[in-house]
């Protein structure tokens, strides 16, 4: 269970800010599919604890 942290607070962290960056500069740019990439890293990063924390407890 010591790997719970990692699942739960490092890697969404990670994919948030990733996402957040994407949303930036796609919307900066103007470019749609960067735009999207970000929506969809964002939305995967605050879904994935509750997902995998369901699963794994």
């Amino acid at each position: 269970m010591e790997f719970l942290l990692l699942y739960s607070e490092i890697i969404p962290t990670i994919l948030a800010i990733a996402g957040i960056y994407f949303i930036l500069t796609g919307g900066l740019d103007e470019n749609k599919t960067q735009l999207i990439v970000g929506v969809g890293l964002f939305a995967f990063a605050v879904a994935i604890p509750f997902i995998l924390l369901s699963i794994l407890i």
